[in-house]
């Protein structure tokens, strides 16, 4: 049984009959859009990989050995000199010292536990 909808069958027309000049694609610009997408897939594919790989290298990386411990280091001063300040980082410490010669900042390496220089503030 078929339904009557009491609308008359729509004809059969083929795309190239209606074909309107400006829609139809360029087959030039199909080809360079269709290459744009597969390489921009396989950038994406690719960075995922990348992502992936770094994640479980990190994960199943062992620890990092921890630092020897440098034991008891001597760190000479000027005789007479107070300290004043001390900023830690990372990198060094620095120790700000006063003497009779005036400002003092005195760099030491944490790692290490050594002298890494001094620097002598003087007015000008």
């Amino acid at each position: 049984m078929s339904q009557d909808t009491g609308n008359p069958p729509a004809a059969e027309t083929s795309s190239e009959d209606n074909a309107d000049p400006d829609l139809t694609p360029n087959p030039k610009y199909v080809r360079i859009l269709l290459v744009t997408v597969i390489l921009l897939g396989v950038l994406l594919v690719g960075g995922a990989a990348v992502v992936i790989s770094t994640v479980i290298a990190r994960l199943s990386a062992p620890e990092a050995p921890a630092a020897p411990d440098f034991g008891t280091m001597t760190i000479n001063i000027p005789k007479g000199a107070r300290l004043i300040d001390v900023d830690n980082g990372a990198a060094r410490i620095i120790l700000r010292l006063e003497d009779k010669d005036g400002p003092l900042l005195l760099l030491l390496d944490p790692r290490k536990g050594h002298e890494t220089g001094r620097i002598r503030l003087t007015e000008k």
